[in-house]
């Protein structure tokens, strides 16, 4: 069955055995390939989709590049007794819309190694087929591309570090706007499951000090800077104030009484109350998770002169990492593509943070009027013309510049 009106359509599932729904939402049309993550999550509705599917388009767009926004699921507990059969079915039904349109990456409670090995087990090939379709390129220059994704990099593959990485690099680079330098940085982080992880070792090889790190069972803080070195290299399961010798254990909610340059939000939703968000001594916030800060909460910070990088821009290394990916004439390295990232991250917060200061706006109201000027190329090619990315390889550990002219910093609200 398919909802939509001119510019959103939902697909929709029924399992045959558990009979729970899923949902594949498509927010636009206007481009050859659609890219998005699929969820397991019970009660998941084709609203939360859609809405999903639209923060997506807003990246994509913010991006330059040439794909629409996606997203699906399917509404079944993730640790349920069937979660292989069931995810096995759902990604079988999709078997048309991946091998035509739909890239298909992770999201909650899912991970693209299963999504991708299903993909490949059904014949479907991969999660992500469509862009070799898409890209006009041949099946042995895709296998090679998306193989970079299993390359280790560091203690983690690129595959697991491109999303913390982004959203580290876009806290660096609003540090940055600042005129703080990443080794005079202070950082909170919230969160230590893949992304937060994955930050932590992009902050790691900055060289930037994370002095308090909070999950779900508390926080273990160290002035100092924490040994995140160890924590790496510990098992993500333990709480995190397991994973030090000796830190100083104090609540979760501590981590919003503690000051840092700069909290990064990298574990869930509404991840700060509005009581929080009033009194919160970190002058930046950049948020990684999806909806990981409300829009109470974020006008309440913004009301008190906190810069915060937006869930749309904190969260964009997927689709970075893609044009990261597909984007050069030759195949890159994974640490090349891990560069890029970081270059991409700090040229855009860079225009959106610049805008924000000369047109006295919001980070997100530049960022979404960034997205909303965008022109898309339906013929062309999904990846290759982001001007984001930059021409040549990305310089290691290049810092953002502290002083830039933004391209858009002349654009008027509408």
């Amino acid at each position: 069955m398919t909802y939509g009106g001119t510019m959103v359509s939902v697909i929709e599932f029924i399992d045959p055995v558990e009979h729970c729904p899923g949902y594949l939402a498509y927010d636009a049309t206007d481009c050859r390939l659609a890219a998005g993550g699929c969820r397991m999550q019970a009660g998941l509705t084709a609203e939360t989709l859609r809405t999903l599917a639209g923060r997506m388009t807003l990246k994509q767009r913010v991006l330059g590049v040439n794909v629409d926004g996606a997203k699906c699921g399917i509404a079944y507990d993730p640790h349920g007794p069937h979660r292989e059969a069931v995810l096995r079915r759902f990604v079988a039904f999709l078997a048309d819309e991946l091998t035509t349109r739909f890239s298909m990456g992770c999201d909650m409670g899912t991970r693209f190694e299963e999504l991708d090995r299903i993909a490949a087990e059904l014949g479907i090939g991969s999660a992500k087929i469509a862009v070799r379709r898409a890209q006009r390129i041949s099946d042995q220059e895709f296998r090679a591309r998306m193989g970079l994704l299993s390359t280790p990099v560091g203690l983690l593959t690129l595959g697991q570090r491109r999303a913390g990485h982004a959203l580290a690099h876009s806290a660096l680079a609003a540090t940055a706007h600042t005129r703080r330098r990443a080794h005079q940085v202070t950082v909170a982080l919230q969160g230590f499951g893949n992304l937060g992880r994955a930050a932590a070792m992009a902050f790691l090889d900055a060289g930037v000090r994370v002095t308090v790190v909070a999950d779900e069972y508390g926080c273990a803080v160290d002035p100092r800077g924490i040994d995140l070195a160890r924590m790496l290299t510990i098992d993500q399961g333990r709480p995190v104030q397991s994973l030090l010798a000796e830190p100083m254990r104090l609540p979760r909610e501590a981590l919003f009484e503690l000051p840092a340059d700069v909290l990064v939000l990298a574990g869930g939703e509404d991840a700060i109350t509005p009581a929080q968000a009033a009194v919160l001594p970190v002058p930046i916030v950049s948020v990684g998770a999806n909806c990981g800060l409300s829009p109470t909460a974020e006008q309440l910070l913004l009301d008190r002169g906190v810069l915060v990088v937006p869930d749309f821009i904190g969260g964009i290394g997927g689709s970075a990492s893609m044009e990261a990916l597909f984007g050069p004439r030759t195949t890159p390295t994974a640490p090349e593509v891990l560069d890029t990232i970081g270059a991409m991250m700090r040229e855009l917060v860079g225009d959106i943070l610049c805008g924000a200061r000369d047109r006295g706006l919001s980070p997100r109201q530049v960022a979404t009027g960034i997205a909303e000027s965008a022109i898309v190329s339906p013929g062309e090619r999904p990846y290759g013309a982001s001007p984001y990315r930059p021409s040549g390889p990305a310089p290691r550990g290049a810092r953002a510049r502290t002083v830039r002219t933004s391209p858009h910093s002349e654009r008027r609200p509408s």
